[in-house]
């Protein structure tokens, strides 16, 4: 970034987002080298964990909320769990009109099912 910009104070323009990361940059380093060439490599990643970090942040933070939408209700999967809860049912001599009855909705759900697949298609 060695251009011909002036880099005092006095040269940032309100809103200029370069010339901002070029001072920052240059007060971060001017830190890093003041310090004691055994922890220099260390703040050196620090510094670029940190400003990862905050920068992933604030790109989040930024992001506008999705909303997503409920995925679509299947009423054949419905049938088909349906049924198999009323197998078993219906081979019991006691329950088996709860198996019928659970068997018929099922086959309600299944009906559904097929007609609103068959529309959703031609839609």
């Amino acid at each position: 970034m060695a251009d011909d910009r002036p880099t005092g104070p006095g040269s940032r323009r309100a809103g200029d987002p370069d010339r901002e990361v070029e001072d920052l940059s240059r007060r971060i380093a001017e830190v890093v080298n003041s310090a004691g060439p055994e922890i220099r490599g260390d703040l050196r990643e620090y510094a670029i964990e940190l400003l990862k970090e905050e920068t992933e942040q604030s790109d989040v933070a930024h992001e506008p909320a999705r909303t997503a939408d409920p995925p679509p209700f299947n009423p054949l999967a419905i049938a088909l769990l349906l049924v198999l809860a009323a197998l078993p049912l219906l081979l019991s001599i006691v329950f088996a009109p709860v198996g019928l009855a659970v068997l018929v909705i099922a086959a309600i759900f299944g009906v559904w099912g097929v007609v609103s697949t068959m529309f959703r298609r031609r839609a």
